[in-house]
């Protein structure tokens, strides 16, 4: 038995976010943060602003189609694939994304050489 459901683990992971403001991967960037997709026989569309709260980016719902679900993962890094799968009325059954974007992604701090002075900047900025 579980000690969290997804529910309860991905609020964990977004306080440990706005806690800890851990860089996002180099994947992750383009959506803004780590993404956390609901997967579930039990998901009901009427709690859809429920999962968002708690944290959820996107969902699929069982049995796992996945064809659908190399889409959802691949939207990750692609924004036209995100904008494609985006929750809209009668998509529910599909699974998706429920947000484009999600700003605030602190994207990774790297140190390295920008001259022969010493200097150096940092990655991202």
């Amino acid at each position: 038995m579980p000690l969290v459901d997804g529910v309860a683990s991905a609020r964990l992971i977004r306080e440990f976010e706005k806690e800890n403001s851990p860089p996002c991967s180099q994947k992750a960037q383009s959506y803004g943060r780590i993404p956390i997709i609901a997967v579930s026989a039990s998901l009901s569309e009427q709690a859809r602003s429920d999962y968002v709260d708690c944290g959820f980016d996107g969902w699929i719902l069982k049995p796992i189609d996945f064809t659908r679900l190399e889409a959802i993962l691949a939207a990750i890094e692609n924004e036209q694939t995100r904008r494609a799968l985006l929750y809209e009325n009668g998509s529910w059954d599909m699974g998706g994304w429920f947000k484009l974007k999600w700003v605030g992604c602190i994207a990774k701090k790297v140190e390295r050489p920008t001259s022969t002075t010493g200097t150096v900047a940092l990655e991202g900025e």
